[in-house]
């Protein structure tokens, strides 16, 4: 077509839809005008705002695409979670979207259950045959599993099940997340994660919380700690960090307290006790305190005994503290982990109510949401925990699961082996789990429902961790569909009409688009720029944006603490000190998450950012140890707890506290595809049934374990190793020497 041509159609067309447009309704003629695909050049770059799913963060992305192909991804700089900003998990979005063992269409078992043998079924036949699965089945043995506890998609699950009168979900998340929750409206009186105001504070202790590393949400806390470094001319923040092993928080930290694994809380005790004795804490505070912990704490050498830590570096930390303008306690991640892990986190984040900052510029702020699910959840509501399903599933609890429905989460690879999670899925009646990929639950499914990637989908989503406002972000497909995979909101609901009445009346709504448009509707006076515009300009130009994000500072202070904190304890671990000299801390890995990403060439290639170990798992081991166990640096290791063993890699750090093991989760799938299968191994398959004191979480990071060097091995890693820089660099580390934990003098 020549130029003059293309503009003569081009101008027909706006006016045919101008003159269309005006004899019809407001919300028809805005539909009209903004289309969701509008019309682009060949070769036009194209960018898509849309939400990323890969954590619980729910960042803002945008997709540039080009002839229909999605080609990179950024962050959407409106949203105010990340701002612009996006990890390497989310830039890999593009290799889920294109991955080659992506499930396309429906799949039915054809083999022996955990065999992986399926073949091609249609979405009819599936349906149907989930319909007669819930119909054989007798309710009470019914148990449905998500990971989208807040959205609504969780909402729908909850629903479900009560409309079925099956009991309530299961919800897989990080472990020590029910546990942070607890401690949460312990102390501070809200029932979930506080949002803590890295960025307008000027001292931030972290007993625990890697908040640079995966944890809650990572690239906006990233953000916040720069900008409280830097981001204020002449007044930069000071960032202190306290936990066993050195992460990449601890290396990016002013300061790092390497405390003993499971004395946390000993550590915020004796904070607490040089703030209530030397820091100027003023008296309501004092008495708000003393509602959490009426005993006075320990003293500070004997703290310090107990932490392995020097007294007066613990004083001068707590002084420090108290003497900031705006001052803030973190706590969680490992500190949560340990057998004593609510009193941890308890004890940690206390020290907020003595320190006075609940609801004030640089503190703690309560979890702000629009919670746009809480309109379709059913009265009863509720949830089962993990630790209670895989009883469930073992049949050591009523009522045992004879049908498991499984979406968007690998149970298998998520929950410690010792659970015995896959052995009980060879005796029950029916499996059907909802994935976009072949992993290690979707191997004994008898029936696999593909899900669309989130570059293919509408979706809807409020992050699990609160920024301190409220934020739903909003996305619609970036390309069209590759294959038949849907939203497992839209599969939920095809599921309920298919199941006919009373069920299927209990969700009216057409697709997941439909419900989260009427939502929005329905609550859109109190969403922000929501009174008086028009229904479909509102809902239209929030898709355009990317989500609805309410402005401004965090408003919401907690109201203090809901009652006594639990006892002291000291921390117990599976496994004897003689038998198991050595303490297991598992970490999130910083590229693959929880093993999201494991299926991704990209991520496997990227150097891990401390160790520059690439497409693998390895055991971080000090010099010390090493020496004693005669390892060397990439060494095959067999590690062994009383739960059971796996075999890695060793790598040799300096900085890694003698008589602790790190190792990273997210390797060791027996499936999901071939860049994941049967690399590396899953720490998790040495954590044991211990639970965290008060909670029915699993307590990861209570595991002693044992080593035996097996023979030569290679890491592929980017850097030099520790024993190829030489002994003559010296390496700054928090803590020297080495082999007897002796501090460097404050």
């Amino acid at each position: 077509m020549r130029r003059r041509d293309f503009f003569k159609a081009s101008t027909a067309g706006i006016s045919l839809t101008v003159l269309q447009g005006c004899e019809k309704k407001e919300e028809e003629q805005f539909i009209v005008q903004v289309p969701l695909r509008p019309g682009v050049l060949q070769g036009e770059s194209v960018w898509r705002p849309g939400v990323c799913r890969q954590c619980s963060a729910a960042c803002g992305i945008q997709v540039r695409v080009v002839d229909g192909n999605a080609k990179k991804i950024e962050g959407l700089p409106d949203n105010p979670i990340n701002q612009g900003g996006v990890c390497a998990l989310g830039q890999s979005l593009l290799q889920e979207l294109y991955n080659p063992d992506r499930i396309l269409v429906p799949q039915r078992r054809t083999g022996n259950r955990g065999e992986g043998s399926f073949e091609p079924t249609t979405w009819e036949d599936a349906l149907a045959e989930v319909v007669a699965a819930i119909g054989s089945a007798p309710v009470e043995g019914v148990a449905f599993v998500g990971a989208d506890r807040r959205g609504l998609t969780g909402a729908l699950f909850r629903r479900l099940a009560a409309a079925l009168g099956a009991p309530p979900p299961t919800f897989v998340e990080a472990p020590e997340l029910e546990v942070e929750r607890q401690a949460a409206l312990i102390s501070l009186g809200i029932d979930d994660i506080p949002y803590f105001d890295v960025r307008r504070s000027d001292y931030v202790l972290s007993i625990g919380a890697p908040i640079v590393d995966r944890w809650r949400s990572p690239v906006h806390y990233t953000r916040a700690l720069a900008e409280m470094r830097r981001g204020r001319p002449r007044r930069r923040g000071r960032f202190v960090h306290a936990e066993a092993r050195m992460s990449l928080t601890a290396a990016n930290a002013d300061e790092w307290l390497p405390v003993r694994p499971g004395t946390e809380g000993v550590l915020a005790r004796a904070l607490a006790g040089v703030l209530l004795s030397e820091g100027g804490v003023a008296v309501a505070a004092r008495e708000r305190y003393s509602r959490l912990f009426p005993d006075d704490p320990p003293s500070l050498g004997e703290a310090a005994s107990v932490c392995d830590l020097n007294p007066e570096r613990i004083r001068r930390v707590a002084l420090e503290l108290g003497a900031a303008e705006n001052r803030m306690v973190v706590s969680g991640g490992s500190a949560a982990a340990h057998s004593n892990g609510l009193f941890n986190v308890v004890a940690a984040l206390g020290l907020n109510v003595l320190l006075d900052n609940l609801g004030k510029s640089g503190g703690v702020f309560a979890p702000a949401r629009f919670d746009l699910a809480s309109g379709i959840e059913p009265p009863e509501g509720g949830q089962t925990s993990m630790a209670e399903l895989a009883a469930r599933l073992r049949g050591e609890a009523t009522p045992p699961v004879q049908l498991l429905f499984v979406a968007e989460t690998d149970l298998l690879h998520a929950l410690p082996a010792s659970w015995g999670v896959a052995d009980a899925l060879a005796s029950l009646e029916k499996v059907i789990v909802m994935s976009s990929f072949t992993d290690d639950t979707a191997l004994h499914a008898d029936l696999l429902l593909p899900l669309s990637t989130e570059l293919e989908r509408f979706d809807a989503v409020e992050p699990a961790a609160s920024i301190g406002v409220s934020v739903l972000g909003l996305s619609r497909p970036a390309i069209d569909a590759l294959g038949e995979g849907r939203h497992p909101g839209d599969v939920l609901l095809s599921v309920a009409a298919a199941l006919g009445e009373p069920v299927a009346g209990q969700f009216p709504w057409a697709s997941f688009e439909a419900l989260v448009r009427q939502r929005i509707q329905q609550e859109q006076d109190r969403l922000p720029g929501g009174p008086g515009a028009s229904a479909a300009a509102y809902y239209f130009e929030a898709l355009a944006r990317g989500g609805i994000f309410e402005d401004g500072a965090p408003q919401l202070g907690p109201p203090g603490p809901a009652g006594p904190a639990p006892a002291a304890t000291e921390a117990r671990f599976d496994g004897s000190a003689e038998d198991f000299p050595f303490q297991l801390i598992p970490y999130e890995s910083l590229k693959i998450g929880d093993g999201r990403g494991a299926n991704r060439p990209w991520l496997q290639e990227l150097p891990d950012p401390l160790s520059t170990v690439m497409w693998n798992g390895w055991a971080e081991l000090s010099p010390t140890d090493a020496e004693q166990l005669g390892v060397g640096e990439g060494d095959r290791i067999r590690v062994e707890s009383p739960a059971g063993s796996i075999e890695v890699l060793a790598l040799i750090d300096p900085a890694v506290r003698p008589g602790v093991i790190g190792m990273p989760m997210g390797h060791g799938h027996r499936a999901y595809g071939r860049y994941a299968q049967g690399r590396g191994a899953n720490p998790l398959d040495l954590v044991g049934r211990l639970q965290v004191d008060g909670t029915l979480a699993p307590a990861w990071a209570a595991s002693r374990i044992r080593i035996q060097r097996l023979g030569s091995g290679s890491l592929a890693r980017f850097g030099r190793s520790y024993t190829e820089r030489g002994a003559d660099e010296r390496i700054p580390v928090a803590w020297a020497p080495m082999s007897t934990g002796e501090e460097v003098p404050a």
